[in-house]
């Protein structure tokens, strides 16, 4: 008997071993929201769009919520950073995963219509992001050389 239960002592910890190991997948850090859908009948104000503006900022560039923000971008979202492409597949497949990480100072933020603006520093250095927004979401971006604007 006290073999068998020195057999079972060694036995046991030698099948855990031989036990496939669990997989690790990368799982994506934020919940991929649906794209915005534009609102073109009656479109939203000025007023209402720069209240969207101001929540999509806030998202952003002070609370990093990736998914909150892109909640206001557009499927067929046009990207004119050069080195980037177009469509709110692609921009989420970029910023998710590292946006909520990232070391940012926000600086301001401001709508003129159709127009928004955000402004932040990063590793990158001083950044300016504008968005054109349409029926109340998102539809183009351009960051390289931007300058904010006297508003």
């Amino acid at each position: 008997m006290r073999v068998s239960a020195l057999l079972a002592t060694l036995i046991v910890p030698l099948a855990a071993l031989a036990a496939p190991a669990p997989e690790f997948t990368l799982e994506a850090r934020a919940v991929k929201p649906k794209p915005c859908v534009r609102q073109l009948n009656p479109a939203p104000t000025p007023e209402e769009t720069s209240l969207r503006h101001d929540a999509f900022a806030q998202s952003f560039i002070y609370k990093r919520n990736i998914t909150a923000a892109f909640e206001f971008i557009a499927q067929d979202y046009i990207n004119h950073n050069p080195s980037a492409q177009n469509g709110f597949d692609y921009a989420w497949n970029v910023l998710n995963g590292f946006w909520d990480t990232q070391s940012l100072t926000p600086v301001r933020h401001t709508f003129k219509s159709p127009y928004g603006w955000v402004n932040y520093r990063s590793g990158f250095g001083a950044i300016v992001d504008r968005f054109r927004w349409e029926g109340g979401c998102i539809v183009e971006h351009w960051d390289a050389g931007e300058q904010y604007p006297n508003v």
